[in-house]
């Protein structure tokens, strides 16, 4: 949909008004009460990103996920891979396996960002270390259209460690796929971690939904501990 509309070239597209829908969708996202919502009824889209390197100053996304979830149920899922601008760093191919020759021919952040801004805007984010994604994701929205997500995020490694382990600890994902049995297609690929931290995610939560019965109560999990 937005693809042909980034031909006429960048001066048209910052009189277009793509950029208004873009930094619309994030303004109204933003804003939106997800803390007061019920675990069954709020959508949540665990997401997941490769990048160039680990530097998030000069790093760019590179692979993009986001895994759809109502009722415990996985609903729909998004996945692109974006042409960069700039070389992979060799060290980041050996982790994700992901060449300059494969992202080449790709779209590019900027054609990106309004599909993935639209498929998430009504979703709670989740991810295992989310930080760094969201980081890069809000650096790339706010380098290209202006705008960033300031919403809150869950991050299945505090669900874990505060909510069902009880102990300020450091667990991997590859801890968690072991621990509740779910088989990684595709690790160190967007998608195939964004489907398998979906899955672990969905069995923590319900592991833990007697105790845990809105946004706000997994939210707490994520404060400072003093």
């Amino acid at each position: 949909m937005f693809g042909k509309l980034f031909k006429k070239g960048k001066t048209d597209f910052y009189n277009d008004p793509i950029r208004n829908y873009v930094v619309k969708i994030c303004e109204t996202y933003n804003k939106t009460d997800f803390l007061s919502r019920t675990i069954f009824d709020v959508e949540f889209c665990v997401v997941d990103t490769e990048t160039t390197g680990l530097d998030i100053n000069t790093a760019k996304i590179i692979n993009l996920a986001a895994v759809k979830i109502k009722g415990f149920k996985i609903i729909d899922y998004y996945n692109v891979f974006i042409n960069p601008g700039k070389s992979i760093d060799p060290e980041s191919i050996k982790w994700h396996g992901i060449t300059d020759e494969m992202v080449k021919d790709k779209p590019f952040v900027v054609e990106v960002m309004p599909e993935f801004v639209k498929f998430i805007r009504k979703s709670v984010i989740v991810g295992h270390h989310i930080k760094f994604d969201v980081d890069m994701i809000s650096k790339e929205l706010m380098e290209t259209f202006g705008c960033s997500l300031k919403q809150k995020c869950l991050d299945t490694m505090f669900i874990y460690t505060r909510g069902i382990a009880k102990k300020n600890d450091h667990v991997g994902l590859d801890f968690l796929l072991d621990l509740y049995k779910v088989r990684c297609n595709g690790r160190h690929t967007a998608l195939g971690d964004a489907m398998a931290t979906a899955e672990v995610f969905n069995k923590m939560v319900m592991q833990i939904s007697d105790r845990f019965k809105t946004v706000r109560d997994l939210y707490e999990l994520h404060r400072e501990q003093t």
